[in-house]
């Protein structure tokens, strides 16, 4: 797995209601948020999930500025997807770390980004013996309202041999 990776919404607050944020810098030596994701989460989402994790000076020292997206992902994602990709692209070789499906589609078979998702950053974390359990912890996510489509949670269930 590539030591730099950008992070959507959609993973930091996934992994901010499992209490697991700390994940993304235990498995990446680099981890970036746009500037986009940042105002999304930590700004706009103030007393929502992920914001207060986001606030704390580590994260906040995590923050970039991305380069001016393409105008296709402009038109065709948010702005915090949008940047991921763009900013993802500037520091290639590096992963971009996006939950939903069109931003993934896009960041793979358009820009040709390695991608990962809430899953499998839980699956890479067990295979490296940070956690135990993945099955419970997607559960616990769709339990709070986070969509996890049963597909992926088999997936990711079978990759660690649950």
């Amino acid at each position: 797995m590539l030591d730099r990776a950008v992070v959507n919404a959609g993973p930091l607050v996934a992994l901010s209601l499992l209490g697991q944020l700390d994940l993304l810098p235990a498995l990446f030596a680099e981890c970036w948020v746009p500037q986009a994701v940042f105002n999304e989460v930590a700004v706009a989402g103030i007393g929502k999930p992920g914001a207060k994790s986001l606030q704390g000076t580590d994260w906040q020292a995590r923050v970039r500025l991305s380069p001016i997206p393409d105008p296709l992902l402009v038109m065709e994602l948010d702005a915090g997807e949008a940047e991921v990709i763009s900013l993802a692209r500037q520091l290639s070789p590096c992963v971009a770390i996006i939950d939903e499906r069109r931003g993934r589609r896009i960041a793979q078979h358009v820009y040709g980004l390695p991608v990962k998702g809430t899953a499998g950053i839980l699956v890479e974390a067990q295979r490296r013996g940070l956690i135990s359990g993945v099955r419970p912890r997607l559960l616990e996510l769709r339990a709070a309202g986070y969509f996890i489509a049963d597909s992926v949670i088999a997936a990711a269930c079978q990759a660690v041999g649950e």
